[in-house]
């Protein structure tokens, strides 16, 4: 579904991505992990089409080159991402913005009561005054909605406590088949919770290693400096 070929992004003429390949098909989720640094999330952008980031190379979708299209066209053509730091829009409801994608009110409800949003979600400003685990909770309730081809979530874990981690699992376990999946982290223990199909470590811009959840098991054991190699 996904195709990245020779992927080379630079920021402000700084190169950060070095000519990274990955493909992700629907089932598939991908644990992208590495040291800080390492350009991680600054591939998550360059994938969804953020400006300042100068990316050549082939990034398509369904064989759709998507290098062709702004950040919009590539969100109406299925790429999903979740942000570390995700924004308030004051002055639109959460259940506003969402029904421009879907109008399954009594879903969306049962599924703030799972995520153990607060009373009244629906109807609160968008992430105004939200916690940042709420934040997060909300993108993944957003994700619920929108139902992409291709989900990006960066640094997943982000602002949540051991409960709603928890309860953020197991939606992602649940849908997983759904969707192609990208998960960052620098979190070994939350990405193996998830049960990757294929597991990147990316230093210095580059995959350095692919493997199995097993890598996960090496990096917690040698770090990255010897795993990585």
């Amino acid at each position: 579904m996904l195709e990245l070929k020779d992927i080379k992004v630079k920021i402000n003429e700084t190169n950060i991505i070095k000519g990274v390949n990955l493909n992700v098909k629907q089932g598939e989720l991908h644990a992208l992990i590495g040291p800080n640094g390492s350009g991680k999330s600054s591939l998550a952008n360059a994938i969804v089409g953020r400006e300042q980031y100068e990316t050549t190379g082939s990034v398509k979708l369904n064989d759709l080159e998507l290098l062709e299209l702004d950040v919009t066209e590539r969100a109406k053509e299925g790429v999903f991402m979740s942000f570390q730091s995700p924004p308030s829009i004051p002055g639109i409801t959460n259940y506003k913005l969402l029904s421009q994608f879907s109008k399954q009110y009594e879903k969306y409800l049962e599924d703030i009561e799972r995520l153990k949003l607060q009373s009244g979600w629906a109807q609160r400003d968008f992430n105004d005054g939200a916690s940042g685990g709420e934040k997060k909770k909300n993108e993944i309730l957003q994700l619920l909605h929108i139902n992409p081809k291709l989900v990006i979530l960066d640094e997943l874990d982000t602002g949540l406590d051991v409960d709603a981690l928890k309860i953020v699992k197991e939606l992602i376990n649940e849908h997983k088949n759904k969707f192609g999946w990208i998960v960052i982290s620098h979190n070994s223990s939350v990405l193996r919770s998830l049960n990757p199909t294929h597991v990147h470590i990316l230093k210095d811009g580059k995959i350095t290693n692919t493997g199995s959840v097993e890598l996960l098991n090496n990096i917690d054991e040698q770090g990255f400096s010897d795993v990585g190699k």
